[in-house]
C-alpha cells in the first residue's frame, strides 16, 4: 500500500488539532519528563564527583552529604516519573475518546448514500481497532521527547567527560542509526496492510453475525467459515509480515547502544590505563552511556508504532473528510404550519448515476390525504418516501411539505414532521419503553399505552416478564417479527408527526393481527397524510388513492376500485395468479 500525501497531511492535522484540545495533560505530562530527565542527568554528575572526592581523594567525611544529595534527587525523580506515566496515559486515552465522539457524530451525520457505500464493519474497525491504534502511537510522545531531550543531552556530557571515547562511540551509533532509518521505510506500508485488511474481516464478522439466522437456516456454516479463515489469514500474513519489518528496525536500533559499549569497554579501558581517565570518569561516561539506551528504545518503540497510527489516523481521515450528500443549509427554513401536504416536482433521481430510478415524476398529495404506493419492486415506491424524509436528494426536480422544500429545512425538524415505519424493524437493547419513546423522550405512560394498543402491541407487552419495563435483546430477536412491527408502528403514531409513512409495515403479521392493526391505524391516520407502500390489497385498502408505478414513473392514478379495472394494477398486486389459482396450485381457469 502506497503512501498518499493528502491522507498523510489530513491524519497529521487530526492528530494536531486534537492533541491540542488535550494541551494541558499533555503539558503536564512533558513537565513531569522535564523534571524526570533534568534530574536524571543530574545523578551521573554527582556520582562522578562522588567517586572522585571520597574514593580518590579520601574525602569520607563527605559521605553523608552526597548520601542525602542523591536520595533528594531520587525523590525528584519519582514525582516526576509519576506525574509523566499518569499524565502520559491519561492524556492518550482522552484523545482517543474525543475521535470516537467526533467520528460516530459525523457518521450520525452522514446520509444513507454513504452508509450504501461504507459497511457498518468497516465504520465499527475504523471507531474500535484504528482509534485504538491511534491511542497507542501519540502514547509514547511524551516519552519520545524526553529521550531526544535525553539523547542529546547526554551525548554532550559524554563529550564534557571524555571527549575522545565520546567520538569514536558517536561514530559507532551514527552508522548504526543510518543502517536503522533506512529499515523504517517498510514500516508504514506493511502497518496500512494490516489496518486495511483488519478493516475487511470486522466487515465480514459483522455481516455474519447480523445475518447468523440465515447462515444456519441454510447450512452455510462450512462456506462462510472457510471465507472467514481465509480472511483471518490475510490478518495474520499482514500481522506477521509488519512483525518482521518491525523486529528488523528495533534490532537495528537497539543495535547502536551494545556496539557503543563494546567501544566503551575497549577504548575507555585503554584511556584508563594510560591515566586519561579518572575512575569518577568512566563511571559517569558508562552511566551516561547507559542513559543512551532508553532513548534509542524509545524512541524505536515510536517509529515502529507511528507508522501504525498514522495508517489508522488516515483510515479515520477518510471517514472524516467524506463529506454528506444530503447538506444543511446555514440558515434553515420552518416549516410552514400544515397537514402534510407533499409535492413531488419532475422528480429524477438513482442510487448510481448509471442506473435512474425515478423519472421526471410529479404527485400532489393533499393534508390528511392517504395514499397507496403500488408497483413492482424496484419501481421507485421507497424511494419516494426517502426523497420526502431527505435521506436522498434528488438529481432533479424537487419535494416539498406544505409548501416549503425539504432541501431548504432543518433536518432535525423535518424528521420530527415525517415518521416512518421501515419494512426493516430496527429494536435496540433497551427496554421496550424505551423502545417506543425514541425521539419522544417525553412521553407519559398513557400515551405510551394508545400508541400500543393502536397498533396492536400492548397485549403482547402487557404478556411479558416485566411489561413495558422488558429489556429486549440485540435487535429484538427475542421478539418475534410481527411483534417488532409492531412496536415501530406504535413508535410512529407516537410521534405524532403530521406525516405518517407505512413502508411495508405489516409485511411480518399475521392476517389476524394486521386486520386488528389496520383497525387501530384507521384512527392514527385520521387528519394525518399517510403514505402507504404495501403489496396486500387490505393494506392498500386504507388509502383512499392509490398511485401505481412502474420503472419511475406514475402508470395509474385513483381509488382501489377505479384501478382494479387496470390490467397493470391488477399484475402488480398478482389478482388474477390468487383467482385462478386452486388451492393446490392448479390453474382452475
Amino acid at each position: 500500500m502506497t503512501e498518499d500525501p493528502r491522507r498523510r497531511t489530513a491524519a497529521r492535522a487530526l492528530l494536531r488539532h486534537h492533541l491540542w484540545l488535550r494541551r494541558r495533560t499533555l503539558g503536564a505530562a512533558f513537565a513531569g519528563a522535564a523534571v524526570y530527565t533534568t534530574v536524571v542527568l543530574i545523578i551521573p554528575l554527582v556520582a562522578r564527583r562522588a567517586i572522585d572526592d571520597v574514593v580518590e581523594a579520601g574525602h569520607t567525611d563527605n559521605v553523608r552529604s552526597y548520601v542525602f544529595v542523591l536520595l533528594g534527587l531520587a525523590v525528584f525523580r519519582a514525582i516526576g516519573g509519576g506525574v509523566r506515566k499518569y499524565q502520559a496515559t491519561k492524556n492518550p486515552a482522552m484523545v482517543a475518546n474525543d475521535i470516537r465522539d467526533r467520528l460516530f457524530a459525523h457518521v450520525q451525520r452522514m446520509s444513507f448514500s454513504f452508509h450504501d457505500r461504507i459497511g457498518a464493519g468497516q465504520l465499527m474497525a475504523r471507531a474500535s481497532t484504528d482509534v485504538s491504534m491511534v491511542e497507542q502511537a501519540i502514547s509514547p510522545l511524551p516519552w519520545f521527547t524526553q529521550s531526544v531531550v535525553m539523547f542529546f543531552a547526554g551525548v554532550a556530557l559524554l563529550f564534557f567527560v571524555q571527549p575522545l571515547l565520546a567520538s569514536v562511540v558517536g561514530l559507532v551509533v551514527v552508522i548504526a542509526m543510518i543502517v536503522a532509518l533506512r529499515r523504517a521505510r517498510a514500516l508504514y506500508p506493511a502497518a496500512a496492510e494490516v489496518q486495511a485488511r483488519l478493516g475487511f474481516y470486522a466487515q465480514f464478522i459483522e455481516q455474519q453475525v447480523q445475518g447468523i439466522r440465515v447462515v444456519k437456516g441454510h447450512g452455510f456454516e462450512r462456506v462462510f467459515g472457510a471465507q472467514g479463515a481465509a480472511l483471518a489469514d490475510d490478518v495474520r500474513r499482514a500481522g506477521t509480515e509488519r512483525a518482521r519489518v518491525r523486529a528488523r528496525f528495533s534490532a537495528s536500533m537497539l543495535a547502536a547502544p551494545g556496539l557503543a559499549m563494546l567501544v566503551v569497554v575497549g577504548v575507555g579501558g585503554w584511556l584508563g590505563a594510560t591515566g586519561r581517565m579518572t575512575a569518577g570518569d568512566l563511571l559517569a561516561f558508562l552511566q551516561y552511556l547507559a542513559l543512551l539506551v532508553a532513548p534509542v528504545a524509545a524512541g524505536a518503540e515510536l517509529l515502529a508504532m507511528w507508522p501504525q497510527g498514522m495508517a489508522a489516523a488516515e483510515r479515520i481521515t477518510d471517514v472524516l473528510s467524506t463529506e454528506s450528500d444530503v447538506i444543511e443549509r446555514v440558515r434553515p427554513e420552518r416549516l410552514h404550519a400544515g397537514g402534510g401536504a407533499i409535492e413531488f416536482r419532475n422528480i429524477d433521481f438513482g442510487y448510481r448515476d448509471d442506473v435512474p430510478v425515478i423519472h421526471d415524476l410529479s404527485l400532489s398529495i393533499a393534508a390528511g390525504e392517504s395514499v397507496a404506493l403500488v408497483g413492482s419492486s424496484g419501481s421507485g415506491k421507497s424511494t419516494l418516501a426517502y426523497l420526502l424524509c431527505r435521506f436522498y436528494d434528488p438529481d432533479a426536480g424537487s419535494v416539498a411539505l406544505d409548501g416549503v422544500d425539504v432541501c431548504t429545512v432543518a433536518l432535525q425538524e423535518l424528521r420530527r414532521a415525517v415518521s416512518v415505519v421501515f419494512e426493516d424493524t430496527v429494536v435496540f437493547t433497551a427496554s421496550i419503553r424505551a423502545n417506543l419513546a425514541i425521539g419522544f423522550a417525553g412521553a407519559h405512560d398513557d400515551q405510551l399505552r394508545r400508541a400500543a394498543e393502536l397498533s396492536e402491541a400492548d397485549e403482547f407487552i402487557r404478556a411479558l416478564p416485566d411489561g413495558y419495563a422488558t429489556i429486549v435483546g440485540p435487535q429484538g430477536y427475542s421478539l418475534s417479527g410481527g411483534q417488532r412491527q409492531r412496536l415501530a408502528i406504535a413508535r410512529a403514531i407516537l410521534r405524532d408527526s403530521r406525516v405518517l409513512i407505512l413502508d411495508d409495515a405489516m409485511s411480518a403479521v399475521d392476517p389476524p393481527t394486521e386486520a386488528a392493526i389496520r383497525r387501530g391505524l384507521v384512527t392514527a391516520m385520521r387528519g394525518r397524510t399517510t403514505l402507504i407502500i404495501a403489496h396486500r390489497v387490505e393494506t392498500i385498502a386504507l388509502a383512499s388513492r392509490v398511485v401505481l408505478l412502474d420503472k419511475g414513473r406514475i402508470v395509474a392514478d385513483g381509488t382501489h376500485e377505479q384501478l382494479l379495472k387496470n390490467p397493470a394494477y391488477r399484475a402488480a398486486l398478482a389478482l388474477d395468479e390468487f383467482a385462478t389459482a386452486s388451492p393446490t396450485g392448479r390453474d382452475q381457469r
